[in-house]
């Protein structure tokens, strides 16, 4: 719901640093909450700014402490990311200010511009045509070969912003089993997920150390939360175009295949030319999809189906994932 008073909505440090630093003279016409930030707080900002004819739109992130089991990125080092990443030509959004240590406004806060487009998530649900849903996949599997272009030192988690991974700093795709093992020991007792549920994952990853070795020193930029949410998209010139890469507070640097898996991850609910496309566009990007690439991104996507598992985000998204647990305890690669 729109807020009329802005100043209602954002606390005085923060309505302060808007109007004063990161929009200088700028009037705040309306302040939405954005959902579905299950992690940071977000909010769409109306402004006006000082010799400008019309309004502006920009969103506002404001950054809280994680105590998540894989490690997200701060502030900082998420612009160094998004800087990184449009150098290659990714379509991500641009940064307009920051307080990356909130010193101004008491949390980590990032404002960047608003970018006009739809949900591939929201496109996927009304089941576009087949060629339609294969036009989707060659935008976005072409995007993501982009991302897989930028080169980092070696693989791991950025631990600031000079995006150098520390010399140790492989997890979270280093041990598998185990990774698993601390989901499910830490897991609430009351959870929803069942003893068989539970051994159908931890057999899921016995596959890892068979497998992720082969990729293991791959060095490319992951965004890490790669699927149809994060992803907006919108008609050019008649031709669908990917507008931009949302949300990378999980970026790290390893293998393309770990974004491929979660992309694909519900590619059952998906138009099936939308997978074929998908793959067409990252291989004609040259992104490099081995022969058991299937294999192989399914069982990175472990990672996070782990995570989401034992902490799910809501009912409905639990369920999904668990759906996609036991159709890759059963599937043949």
């Amino acid at each position: 719901m729109t807020r009329t008073d802005p100043v209602g909505l954002l606390d005085p440090a923060t309505h302060a640093w808007l109007t004063w630093h990161a929009l200088p003279g700028a009037r705040l016409r309306e302040v939405d909450p954005l959902p579905g930030g299950f992690t940071n707080d977000m909010a769409v900002l109306t402004a006006q700014r000082a010799g400008t004819a019309g309004a502006e739109r920009y969103v506002l992130r404001r950054y809280r402490p994680s105590g998540s089991r894989v490690p997200r990125n701060t502030c900082a080092v998420e612009i160094a990311v998004l800087d990184r990443a449009a150098a290659r030509t990714v379509p991500v959004t641009a940064v307009v200010a920051a307080d990356p240590h909130g010193r101004s406004t008491g949390r980590p806060t990032l404002l960047y511009r608003f970018v006009d487009g739809t949900p591939l998530s929201q496109v996927l649900a009304d089941r576009p045509a087949s060629n339609e849903a294969r036009a989707l996949g060659r935008a976005v599997g072409a995007v993501l070969a982009r991302i897989g272009r930028v080169r980092l030192p070696r693989p791991g988690v950025f631990g600031d912003s000079s995006l150098v991974p520390a010399p140790d700093g492989a997890a979270p795709l280093g041990d598998l089993p185990g990774f698993v093992d601390r989901c499910l020991v830490t897991a609430a007792a009351d959870g929803p997920l069942s003893g068989t549920d539970s051994a159908v994952l931890r057999t899921l990853a016995r596959r890892g150390p068979r497998v992720l070795p082969v990729v293991a020193s791959e060095r490319c930029l992951v965004h890490g939360d790669f699927n149809p949410k994060n992803v907006l998209v919108r008609r050019h010139a008649g031709q669908w175009a990917v507008a931009a890469v949302l949300d990378w507070e999980l970026a790290f640097s390893g293998s393309p295949l770990f974004d491929v898996g979660n992309m694909l991850r519900f590619g059952h609910e998906y138009p099936p030319a939308f997978t074929t496309g998908f793959v067409e566009g990252f291989r004609g990007g040259n992104g490099r999809l081995p022969a058991d690439w299937l294999r192989l991104s399914r069982t990175l996507d472990l990672f996070a189906l782990a995570d989401i598992l034992t902490a799910p985000p809501d009912p409905a998204y639990f369920a999904r994932a668990r759906t996609v647990l036991h159709r890759s305890a059963t599937d043949s690669y």
